[in-house]
């Protein structure tokens, strides 16, 4: 697994140590399974995280980290557009809202993207 999805704490299809059946029915409810080794808690909800989780998503679209399922870079310029279009959209909806530090962590990650979309993608 890539070193930032396991930071991030993704799941992948090895980690999974219960197989999932075809027989289970969508009706019924999910049971919580609890934190193993193999399947570690996850990280507590903030602000921090989804925007990590935007710029790791934004990441693979650019190629920049491999799929951790597939283990394969893919570059998909239009997805790598529609989380930058995504963080910005946030910055707009959570102005005002945000502490410093989470607003520059937004700034910072909307730049960073920007000058990979320009120096890495072609030309539109």
């Amino acid at each position: 697994m890539h070193p930032v999805a396991e930071q991030l704490g993704y799941v992948t299809t090895e980690s999974i140590s219960t197989p999932i059946h075809a027989s289970t029915s969508m009706s019924e409810e999910p049971s919580e399974v609890p934190a193993t080794a193999a399947a570690p808690a996850a990280p507590p909800a903030s602000f921090e995280f989804l925007i990590h989780t935007l710029f790791t998503q934004a990441l693979m679209a650019l190629g920049r980290i491999p799929n951790p399922i597939t283990n394969q870079s893919v570059v998909n310029m239009a997805t790598a557009r529609h989380f930058v279009d995504t963080l910005a959209m946030l910055e707009k909806k959570t102005a005002g809202n945000l502490t410093t530090d989470e607003e520059k962590l937004l700034e910072e990650i909307q730049h960073q993207l920007r000058l990979m979309i320009l120096t890495d993608g072609p030309a539109s």
